[in-house]
């Protein structure tokens, strides 16, 4: 059959399956012809991989001069910068990049289905990912946020199924008073990486596992979620003699091993991560699940 003898109806459908990666396939489209260029347009904003504060306010303009018809965001990947190390001097918390990432996530918001979040930067992290959680996202499936991440506790993601979450070395009070729950109804698998000295979370494991809860803010753990993953972070460096904090990081990883999980849940305590740089293992991973495979999900 001549693909050329198709009707622009098929050529549209064909494009959109085709475009489900990290956006280098319609931009090759496009690049074809002229009515490959049209047919491929719905589809520029479908995907998108965007790092580097300067490159994020440019796609602000972009995504507002197009029509709201030809921007609608499915996936998307966006990090402050193109590493996961933090800058050396933070900038002010008010910098008008962190007013440009939450443009691009209220363009996406209606829409997106799949993002990954990497914002590292100690001055501005916090701040810019509770604007995140602050966002309706109606659609979203699937999240994954680093940084110095808050806890979510806005109904704001109703449809979310798989939450990462990396950055908080001890994300106590995570698991309380059933916030995550209330936020995240749909929930069915969670991962929570870079875990350091987390003595205090893990014991909030072991009790959302226990069905004999003591405390006045008790820790659960939805019956609808299938999967969870903890990862500890990287070896803390060596300085000589082991001090406090490396007997408090092995008291954590003894802990983590000696966890019993519900009967129901598939329960997975990773190895330390190489020194493989994050910022690609989080793009990795997001582009792994746009194309069918497991991603960080194992």
């Amino acid at each position: 059959m001549n693909l050329n003898a198709c009707p622009p109806e098929l050529h549209s459908y064909i494009c959109q399956l085709a475009c489900v990666d990290d956006g280098i396939t319609v931009r090759a489209l496009s690049l074809v012809s002229r009515y490959y260029r049209e047919i491929a347009r719905p589809f520029v904003y479908q995907s998108v991989a965007i790092s580097g504060t300067g490159n994020v306010a440019g796609l602000v303009e972009r995504l507002e001069a197009t029509p709201a018809h030809l921007r609608h965001i499915r996936h998307l990947f966006i990090a402050d910068q193109a590493s996961t190390k933090p800058p050396n001097s933070p900038k002010s918390p008010c910098a008008p990049e962190t007013a440009a990432i939450v443009r691009v996530l209220s363009f996406a918001a209606p829409t997106v289905e799949t993002l990954s979040f990497v914002w590292r930067s100690p001055a501005t992290s916090t701040m810019t990912i509770a604007r995140l959680f602050r966002l309706r996202f109606p659609r979203l499936r699937e999240l994954t946020v680093s940084g110095f991440y808050p806890f979510l506790t806005a109904k704001t993601m109703p449809s979310l199924e798989r939450l990462h979450l990396h950055g908080n070395r001890n994300p106590h009070g995570l698991l309380q008073m059933g916030s995550l729950d209330d936020a995240c109804p749909s929930l069915t698998h969670l991962r929570v990486s870079g875990l350091s000295m987390a003595v205090s979370f893990v014991s909030e494991l072991q009790e959302a596992f226990s069905s004999d809860h003591t405390s006045p803010f008790p820790a659960t753990l939805s019956s609808h979620v299938q999967q969870l993953i903890v990862q500890p972070a990287a070896s803390l460096p060596a300085s000589g003699k082991p001090g406090t904090s490396y007997f408090r990081d092995q008291a954590m990883m003894d802990q983590l091993q000696a966890l019993k999980p519900r009967k129901d849940l598939s329960f997975e305590v990773l190895e330390r991560p190489d020194g493989e740089e994050l910022y690609e293992s989080f793009r990795r991973d997001w582009k792994a699940r746009l194309e069918g495979g497991l991603g960080c999900w194992l």
